[in-house]
């Protein structure tokens, strides 16, 4: 038997009335379970997105692609990490932070 979309979204709905904190949210063009009970602020959304496109982002991509400061980029993916929503990479020159959403991704659009 599979599972499809439409099972997920289903059985995500159907824990609303528990009180659950899960529920279905749109990054990107993705949706995602949320299983925190906290909303993503827009530079959190941002930095997701940005994920789908390569599958992981680094501080120096949002500051040179975002113009953002490095303090920014830093305290948004710190945030993230804290959530456990992006996972680090420290076998790079720079570290990577990726998504799990992102690992995988073929096998989500099937």
């Amino acid at each position: 038997m599979d599972i499809t979309d439409d099972d997920v979204l289903r059985a995500v709905k159907s824990l609303d009335p528990l009180g659950s904190g899960f529920s279905i949210i749109l990054v990107g063009s993705r949706q995602m379970i949320r299983s925190i009970p906290k909303e993503l602020n827009t530079d959190q959304s941002t930095v997701l997105e940005a994920i789908q496109v390569l599958g992981y982002v680094t501080c120096s991509m949002l500051e040179d692609n975002l113009r953002w400061e490095q303090a920014r980029a830093e305290t948004v993916i710190q945030d993230l990490l804290a959530d456990s929503l992006v996972w680090v990479d420290e076998q790079c020159p720079e570290r990577e932070y990726w998504s799990p959403i992102a690992m995988g991704s073929d096998d989500l659009d099937a």
